[in-house]
């Protein structure tokens, strides 16, 4: 059978129906359109704002009922949490700058001395100990030892004290020395050894204010010309007032008599006015009036006549300088000459710790001014010499120190320091060898006594404070 065929002018079954839906289409978008045309703008915006205000509102804190509930202790540990301090990180310290070399070097150096002094002072004294302080011949060891040691205390201790306070510890340090002073001239605890009235007796402990005072007069000197010195470029009112500053102690220690002391504490008025960097004109007239007193204590002392001065001081002075008779040359020299034989007797090695005759009843105190002879004859050439650079490293530590520092006072401190040991050093040195006139001047840290000990080594705790404050503040 054959399919049925359709012509070409009848239509397809279906042809219409797409186009119907089209029209249908079209219908609907005219509509729309016509809808939104009938529509103002103002309606619009109206049903917008409906239509958000009919939105959930956006919560950032959950309500309470979404809460799920704490139990107790969650709630107790949430408590602590809020009273808990918040922690604080941990401080870190700032690195301390190493020391500088010179404070080692001082601080050794000073220690060295110390413990060296114990086994001369020792060796020294055995034979005064025997004879005087009923054969013990420790007697003037142990007490060596504990100076020693009470001394470390000090020293420490000073060192210690901050850069600030060192200036009204200068100061208090005077007048204690002052008080100390007076009361060894004019009250009844001024204590008499040989010819001088040097030692106040407080029960069973003898102190010498005259070695506290030369540290004091360094401090308040460093104090006073470190404000005063460029006032005193215009004007000679510093000049007026550092001579009374520095009189007082000088003028009570005169009268003690203790000579070698007033011209320590002269020479420390002096110097430290000069590194200060006072007008140097000035000092013109100074030494020339030095020289003129001295040259004026010559002549009195040949001819006895010196105010003030005790007959021996001045016939030593005059045996020194050749005007004294052969006797008295022989009397006031007898220290110094056998000084100067210890010395020789010793050569270049010595003759053993120990095995000294001259400290037998020979020299009148060889545990005291003349330890250098003891130290010459038992250790000979190398053992003076050891001592030598000890004492020079000190001076050198000193002014290393003072010339390293910020502050006009810590310098004009430490430089007085070094000027101390010096003095000392030179002076007692100069003595034992004859070069200068026997005047009692001890060698410092060696020399049996706890008041210079212990004085020498607040000294140098002092510098070491310097010292320290430097180290910190770098």
């Amino acid at each position: 059978m054959k399919p049925q065929t359709h012509s070409a002018s009848s239509p397809r079954p279906g042809a219409n129906a797409p186009r119907s839906r089209v029209k249908a289409r079209e219908r609907n978008i005219s509509r729309d359109r016509q809808d939104l045309a009938d529509l103002d703008f103002h309606t619009l915006r109206q049903n917008r704002i409906a239509q958000e205000n009919t939105r959930a509102p956006l919560r950032l804190v959950p309500t309470e009922t979404e809460i799920e509930p704490d139990t107790d202790a969650q709630t107790e540990q949430f408590e602590r949490l809020v009273r808990a301090k918040p922690a604080r990180a941990p401080r870190k310290r700032a690195a301390k700058a190493p020391c500088a070399p010179c404070h080692w070097g001082l601080l050794v150096s000073a220690m060295l001395l110390t413990a060296l002094s114990i086994p001369l002072v020792y060796s020294a004294s055995t034979a005064i100990a025997l004879d005087q302080h009923n054969g013990d011949p420790d007697f003037f060891l142990w007490r060596q030892i504990g100076f020693a040691l009470i001394g470390f205390v000090v020293m420490i201790a000073a060192s210690r004290l901050a850069p600030c306070k060192l200036r009204g510890f200068a100061w208090m340090l005077y007048g204690v020395a002052v008080a100390g002073l007076l009361a060894t001239k004019f009250s009844p605890l001024g204590a008499s050894m040989g010819n001088t009235e040097r030692w106040l007796r407080v029960g069973p402990i003898t102190l010498q204010f005259s070695e506290l005072a030369k540290i004091a007069l360094i401090g308040v000197m460093a104090d006073f010309w470190s404000r005063a010195a460029r006032g005193s470029q215009k004007s000679m009112w510093p000049w007026l007032f550092a001579a009374v500053i520095a009189g007082i102690p000088l003028v009570l220690t005169f009268l003690q008599p203790h000579l070698s002391a007033t011209l320590v504490l002269a020479v420390i008025a002096v110097a430290i006015a000069f590194y200060a960097g006072a007008p140097r004109k000035h000092f013109g007239v100074i030494f020339a009036s030095l020289a003129i007193l001295a040259l004026t204590t010559v002549v009195l002392c040949k001819s006895g006549t010196m105010p003030g001065m005790k007959s021996y001081q001045q016939q030593r002075i005059a045996a020194h300088f050749g005007g004294a008779s052969k006797d008295d040359a022989k009397t006031s020299d007898y220290q110094k000459l056998q000084g100067e034989r210890a010395i020789m007797r010793g050569g270049v090695t010595g003759v053993g710790l120990g095995a000294s005759l001259y400290k037998q009843g020979h020299l009148p105190a060889p545990h005291t001014d003349f330890i250098y002879a003891v130290i010459g004859e038992e250790w000979g050439m190398v053992g003076t010499l050891g001592v030598l650079v000890l004492y020079g490293a000190v001076v050198l530590f000193c002014f290393q120190t003072g010339h390293a520092a910020t502050s006009g006072f810590d310098a004009l401190l430490c430089a007085g320091v070094g000027t101390l040991f010096g003095v000392q050093a030179a002076g007692n040195i100069g003595v034992v060898s004859g070069l200068l006139p026997v005047t009692g001047m001890p060698l410092p840290i060696l020399t049996y006594g706890g008041s210079g000990l212990m004085c020498a080594l607040l000294g140098i705790g002092l510098v070491l404070a310097v010292s320290r404050a430097q180290c910190e503040s770098e």
